[in-house]
């Protein structure tokens, strides 16, 4: 019985040495995959030649995809800006006339995503979308009246920052170049044209998404 109780500590001290070992060995942390699902967001912004604000609503998906080591995301983004303008044409010999005018711009544009890390809660992302904005022109006076709606192509291209206030919400900034294909119709002469052209426009924003 004495013989037996050394070999039995003999045998089993591979045995605890093996546990020790694996207890101390490091465990790889899994690294977390591109997010998939829905998400919808706000932003609020300023349109420097247009010098006037602009609000989008968006609401889309975030797909499991990875293209190089950015997540992607596409969704659906509503926008809306106007502008008011009081303008005086002069008819020379001391005859000044006011024209009331005012132009609202609703883009409406279907966008891709590519996201990825720069530390562990801020992202950098860049994206572009095609779609349309729909347009409404008005134009009063004393002695001529237009009102002109249209649908018209637009198009955007955008950069900026987020940052993971938790998993599902993110703040987020950035600046885009927006294109929309409006022309502000010419009045009968003498009384000109309008200065509420949109055209082409730099934006910068701030903005929300939350993820659900």
């Amino acid at each position: 019985m004495k013989k037996a109780i050394p070999l039995l500590l003999a045998l089993a001290g591979p045995v605890w040495a093996g546990e020790v070992h694996s207890a101390k060995a490091p465990i790889s942390q899994p690294q977390e995959s591109c997010l998939d699902g829905w998400f919808v967001g706000a932003s609020a912004g300023y349109l420097i030649d247009f010098e006037e604000p602009m609000y989008t609503a968006q609401f889309g998906r975030d797909l499991p995809m990875n293209l190089g080591g950015w997540c992607t995301a596409a969704y659906l983004e509503l926008g809306y800006t106007d502008k008011s303008e009081n303008r005086i044409v002069d008819l020379q010999r001391q005859v000044f006339i006011n024209f009331d005018e005012e132009l609202q711009v609703i883009p409406l544009t279907l966008n891709f995503k590519l996201e990825r890390p720069i530390t562990n809660n801020l992202n950098v992302f860049i994206g572009g979308g095609l779609g349309v904005a729909f347009t409404e022109f008005e134009s009063h006076s004393l002695v001529a009246q237009i009102k002109q709606s249209d649908t018209v192509f637009a198009a955007q291209i955008f950069a900026g920052l987020t940052y993971n206030v938790s998993r599902d919400f993110q703040v987020y900034g950035g600046a885009r170049w927006i294109y929309v294909d409006f022309e502000a119709p010419t009045l009968p002469a003498p009384f000109g044209s309008s200065g509420l052209d949109f055209d082409s426009q730099a934006f910068i924003e701030l903005g929300m998404r939350y993820h659900f």
